[in-house]
């Protein structure tokens, strides 16, 4: 790997990553690939496992952002039909909160849905949600509704794209992190811990170390916590708001046990050091210890992941707010992908490779 150019040197081996190294090599682009770690070591693999629209996204109306997210995820339905299921949720609605905004959010969510294979959205009874949820707490509860997302498993869609990059002819190298890069007008050296090529054009592609590696501001990662308990099972998923600050969180199915999540809190330390605190376990806890009438507690925790939202630079400072856009920079002969969610992949790289277009 000494010295040969490339059209194309992608920086990043999370799903953003695999997805340009993809579309290059269908572009006919020469093109290699280097993650420090292994491939869908960050952000990619520590995911809410959720291929979905982003319904809470309609309350900042932003409503092209869901729409694009909901086309996103009915062609991962068909795409990846071992991997991306298709997955019940119950939104209840309890005294203080308006059953009529929740069903006209829901009814929007089925129109930007055009075209869907997943059920449409309906109420059901409180006895029916019973059935579905007996943890579900039912104390104040008004209405409930049900509507469809998808569930993934986010790994292996990386690494499936990954192997369809590797056959149509992409170097791909883990375990090599990149340690400098030498930009020019023309072309870049990028220069790893094992090799030295040459490329006409880098992406970045590195989610919370994007900043690292661009050396400068281009994502304010937020800190995104999961558990996982072998209690609340059910078939269902639920969509719960936290009364305390009213952000939204998940109770979802997840290989015979519960996944619980998110929390959404600005990080601003080393992304390779990112850890779960006991005050980010207590409030998941806290949360779900609301609505459930078996409480559960740190024991009952069998497992749980933290990952970096690389959320683009943004002006807001309520994290809740911030859109979970993306955004392309480009600097000297290196394009950087920033932001998004991983549902919208794909259409985010055929963007980008518009941008690529223009340099290779």
């Amino acid at each position: 790997k000494l010295n040969r150019m490339y059209d194309v040197c992608i920086i990043g081996g999370g799903i953003n990553g695999v997805t340009a190294a993809l579309q290059c090599s269908e572009a006919g682009y020469s093109t290699i690939l280097f993650e420090q770690k292994r491939l869908a070591n960050g952000a990619s693999s520590k995911t809410s496992k959720l291929a979905h629209g982003g319904l809470r996204y309609l309350a900042n109306l932003e409503l092209s952002l869901v729409k694009e997210s909901l086309q996103e995820r009915n062609i991962l339905l068909e795409k990846y039909p071992t991997l991306v299921k298709p997955q019940p949720f119950i939104f209840p609605i309890y005294k203080g909160e308006s059953s009529l905004k929740m069903w006209a959010g829901l009814k929007m969510y089925d129109l930007l849905s055009s075209k869907s294979p997943l059920p449409k959205s309906g109420k059901i009874s409180i006895e029916q949600t019973k059935l579905s949820l007996p943890w579900l707490t039912t104390n104040n509860l008004k209405s409930c509704f049900m509507y469809y997302d998808a569930v993934m498993n986010d790994k292996e869609i990386v690494h499936t794209i990954a192997n369809e990059a590797r056959q149509k002819g992409v170097e791909i190298y883990s375990n090599e992190p990149v340690i400098r890069l030498d930009r020019s007008d023309n072309d870049v050296t990028v220069i790893t811990t094992k090799s030295n090529i040459s490329a006409r054009i880098v992406i970045n592609a590195t989610g919370a170390w994007s900043n690292k590696l661009a050396q400068k501001q281009l994502v304010n990662p937020t800190k995104g916590v999961h558990l996982v308990t072998n209690k609340l099972l059910s078939k269902a998923a639920t969509i719960l708001i936290n009364p305390e600050d009213k952000r939204v969180f998940f109770t979802i199915p997840y290989n015979n046990n519960t996944l619980i999540g998110t929390t959404d809190t600005p990080y601003t330390g080393d992304p390779d050091n990112i850890k779960i605190t006991r005050k980010d376990v207590n409030y998941i806890l806290d949360a779900v210890n609301k609505f459930s009438v078996e409480k559960i507690d740190k024991d009952d925790i069998i497992n749980s992941w933290v990952g970096l939202r690389p959320l683009a630079v943004s002006n807001t400072m309520d994290v809740g707010k911030i859109s979970r856009d993306f955004m392309i920079d480009y600097d000297r002969r290196m394009l950087s992908i920033v932001g998004g969610k991983f549902t919208t992949h794909r259409s985010m790289i055929e963007t980008l490779m518009g941008e690529i277009k223009k340099y290779v």
